[in-house]
């Protein structure tokens, strides 16, 4: 089986990719002796460099919190060919394969043209818990937040309000997780673990769960500016709802 992992930066797709990987799963080719903070975030390389190919981008704006989301995207016929050529090769390699990217949250109706039958595994957490990765805190660049802010909110909202349109949309299994029951409760756990029918590989670390909710009055303002052109609350609401 394929499982494909969306999810926005810093929301738990690493944590995900990991337990997949350490349980027969393979999602990519790396060291895992090497932690997270150290580089290790659980991603196919493949499937990264196809990504980034396809949004013509560069590892300098890899997160992509100020390129709003592109449309018309479509393949080239070699951006295609490279593609059927990674599934093929791992459908060769491996009984349960996977990948995990977000930029695969812009990405996945490019994928699902060429991917044979497989699940989708989305998880997702709160803007107030994933901010604080990306503010700045103390006097070094603390003037640039408000616009991060707004790029953030911005961006938060177009990777979950697609993941959301791709639930609703397709005919593969899928599963949400909420990354915050995920480190908090062991029932989430073991809704991931019968969703995959495996015995799954637990490599939760209480200790490394960061970001803990709380209110920014910040990202509260530029939350309510957005709604103009999104509904955080709704998105939040439809992908709570998506995971029960």
């Amino acid at each position: 089986m394929i499982y494909i992992v969306l999810g926005m930066h810093k929301s738990g797709t690493t944590l995900v990719s990991q337990i997949l990987h350490h349980s027969a799963i393979n999602m990519g080719e790396f060291d895992v002796q090497v932690s997270y903070d150290g580089g290790n975030q659980y991603e196919r390389d493949s499937t990264y460099a196809l990504n980034l190919n396809i949004l013509g981008l560069s590892l300098d704006n890899y997160i992509m919190l100020n390129v709003p989301m592109p449309h018309d995207l479509h393949l080239t016929a070699s951006q295609r060919a490279q593609m059927r050529k990674i599934i093929k090769d791992c459908n060769q390699r491996y009984p349960h394969w996977g990948f995990k990217d977000p930029r695969t949250c812009l990405l996945y109706p490019l994928w699902a043209e060429e991917l044979p039958e497989h699940k989708i595994i989305a998880v997702y957490r709160a803007p107030n818990e994933i901010w604080p990765r990306y503010r700045y805190n103390g006097g070094r660049e603390f003037y640039t937040n408000p616009r991060r802010a707004w790029n953030f909110i911005n961006r938060w909202c177009e990777y979950n309000g697609n993941i959301v349109n791709y639930l609703q949309q397709t005919n593969m299994d899928f599963m949400v997780l909420s990354y915050r029951r995920l480190m908090a409760e062991p029932a989430e756990f073991e809704r991931l673990q019968d969703f995959v029918s495996l015995k799954l590989n637990d490599q939760r670390r209480a200790g490394l769960y960061r970001s803990q909710p709380k209110q920014y009055p910040l990202l509260t303002l530029v939350t309510w500016l957005v709604r103009r052109k999104y509904q955080p609350e709704k998105i939040m609401a439809q992908l709570e709802s998506l995971s029960i």
